[in-house]
């Protein structure tokens, strides 16, 4: 293979022995494999080293951003392919992957995510086939360390994946509860700090539109119901989620009362005191009207 069109496979783990395994085994296309380990308990090294990676020991992070540019600078190639122990890299993308990286005129490719949350794949495309960049050259790209934030690349230098299943990332997230939980106390407070730290002050209406927005597009716009309790599922974990980082955030501003805030709160109560009416007002009538229909 051409050693400028090389792909190096980097992955961060940290007591994840139990899906390693699949995760490396859908990468032995690469040429060569890196794994670094945040001091696993567990048998990651152990099965690492099996499947022929290359391992290096480092010390616990709280999350991944802080150490992937220093995994991708241990590589022997100019290629890097990011690639979490939960995701499996599916044979048509790890073609087109390959055929990518021998593209001169492109920096980084933007691959097609499928999130199959407690084992259940999404039917709207915004989660079966969210973009996600995931391959890049190391000497034109570096990878931001604030949390679930991507790197920057010009689009002329970008290439899209089409949306396909054929040529998705197979992300299996959200196994357990305990998984959902653990990844919310690691990520929340720092999410939450880095809008601190980008000025972002609390404000309730703030939140409140944040929210509103994530229930727009996570719930109604998604149609989660299309996937029945397990696309329920999903939506509410991510929208529960966002609502830890504003709680994390309005603890760490002071977790004061403030007359705004308050007022905005006195109106949400008002509305759901006002929808509390109709639902008991429709159920009145509803109950009228089976009466009605019985005589």
């Amino acid at each position: 293979m051409n050693h400028a069109s090389a792909i190096t496979a980097c992955v961060v783990t940290c007591n994840e022995a139990d899906r390693l395994q699949p995760c490396l085994a859908s990468l032995t296309w690469t040429a060569e494999t890196i794994v670094l380990d945040l001091a696993s308990s567990d048998d990651s090294v152990a099965i690492a080293r099996s499947a022929g990676a290359r391992v290096i020991d480092h010390d616990p992070a709280p999350i991944v951003e802080l150490v992937r540019n220093e995994v991708a600078a241990a590589a022997t190639t100019d290629w890097i392919l990011v690639v979490d122990p939960d995701e499996r890299v599916t044979p048509g993308l790890a073609a087109a992957l390959q055929y990518a990286a021998a593209d001169d005129g492109i920096d980084a490719v933007v691959v097609p995510r499928m999130n199959c949350d407690f084992g259940f794949e999404p039917s709207h495309w915004s989660q079966r086939y969210e973009p996600q960049l995931r391959m890049y050259r190391r000497s034109a790209v570096d990878w931001p360390t604030r949390p679930n934030r991507l790197p920057a690349v010009p689009s002329e230098r970008t290439l899209r994946l089409p949306a396909r299943d054929d040529l998705v990332l197979r992300h299996e997230r959200s196994q357990t509860i305990a998984e959902v939980l653990e990844r919310s106390v690691r990520y929340a407070p720092i999410q939450a700090q880095a809008m601190l730290a980008e000025g972002q002050a609390f404000s309730a209406g703030a939140m409140t539109r944040s929210l509103g927005h994530e229930v727009r597009t996570k719930l109604i716009d998604g149609q989660a119901w299309r996937d029945g309790v397990p696309g329920l599922m999903r939506s509410g974990v991510l929208i529960g989620f966002k609502f830890y980082v504003w709680a994390e955030l309005w603890r760490i501003s002071g977790g004061d009362h403030i007359p705004d805030d308050e007022r905005v709160v006195r109106r949400i109560g008002a509305v759901s005191e006002l929808a509390r009416h109709g639902l008991r007002v429709t159920g009145k009538l509803s109950a009228v009207r089976r009466r009605l229909s019985t005589r």
